[in-house]
């Protein structure tokens, strides 16, 4: 008898804990922590960081953060990562590694007790630009025997712009000229490249513009002796002895028509009454007709000899 009395007193020893912890339950509201996973991660003034100049190339790779928050029972039960907002703020930039710590901004009556991971690393660079001017490469296989000319160009120099890292690497702006086709002196628009020093292209930069309007003149051009030319007379009835023109010849360029009948050039003239050194030694100017031009010389030969009987 005994023992089943105290059986039915422990059921109800049992119904009355429950009851009781129903009531606890219902009646309060116990302060509890809870972990909410996979909240998004905002970054916030990306948009001001580009406006001063700046880029983002690198973070950790992490979208979303745990937040572990306390608050009461009744503020959790139906707490979501949709009812947090998490977010690193980069304020103002500058150029390397800035870490970043996450913050985090919930419902009223909900503390946050920690952030995984509490913090977000970037790299940061700086945008620069700098303006080179445009290389022109003429393909061998056009140029034959000619002398190939720009004529008009637009523009002359092009600005790049980019990542530091990037536009360091340009060493020139490359305009290559590969069609004969362009050679006929109309105006062409070609296109242009960033190359760095080893003449390869040199990607994830901008151009301030892709091409270049350019025309060429086509000159015809020969080598020919260069001729001295004296007027009067070596005084004592002296000879002209070891004479030496360096540089012997030049090639000169024009117009085909032009070019065709010129054979030789000769200096100015030198007035050999007026010498009074046994040698003779001047830089002496080129006689250039009308209609010529010199390639790769400034116009002058140096004169040298030796006066004697």
């Amino acid at each position: 008898m005994n023992k089943k009395n105290d059986r039915k007193l422990m059921i109800l020893s049992i119904l009355v804990a429950i009851i009781m912890w129903a009531f606890v339950m219902t009646s309060t509201n116990p302060s509890l922590s809870k972990t909410i996973r996979s909240v998004p991660l905002t970054i916030k003034n990306q948009e001001q960081i580009q406006e001063q100049g700046y880029a983002i190339v690198g973070k950790d790779e992490v979208s979303s953060v745990n937040v572990r928050v306390e608050g009461a029972r009744s503020d959790l039960i139906g707490l979501s990562s949709e009812d947090l907002i998490a977010s690193v703020d980069l304020g103002s930039a500058s150029e390397g590694i800035k870490t970043v710590n996450v913050k985090v901004n919930g419902p009223s009556g909900i503390r946050v007790e920690s952030i995984t991971p509490s913090n977000i690393n970037f790299k940061i660079e700086k945008i620069v630009e700098k303006k080179l001017p445009v290389d022109i490469k003429i393909d061998d296989k056009i140029k034959d025997s000619k002398i190939i000319e720009v004529a008009e160009q637009s523009p002359t120099e092009v600005s790049v712009k980019g990542l530091r890292k990037n536009v360091d690497k340009v060493e020139k702006i490359l305009l290559k000229v590969k069609d004969e086709k362009v050679l006929d002196g109309k105006i062409h628009d070609i296109g242009i490249i960033p190359v760095d020093k080893d003449g390869n292209l040199v990607e994830k930069v901008e151009l301030s513009q892709n091409d270049v309007s350019i025309s060429f003149d086509v000159l015809a051009s020969k080598e020919v002796d260069v001729k001295l030319d004296t007027v009067g007379s070596l005084p004592n009835n002296m000879q002209i002895k070891e004479e030496d023109i360096n540089p012997q010849k030049v090639v000169i360029k024009g117009e085909a028509a032009v070019v065709e009948k010129i054979n030789s050039i000769s200096t100015k003239k030198i007035n050999l009454s007026e010498i009074s050194d046994k040698n003779f030694e001047k830089s002496v100017e080129l006689e250039i007709p009308n209609g010529i031009s010199l390639n790769d010389n400034d116009g002058y030969v140096n004169v040298s000899f030796k006066v004697g009987k």
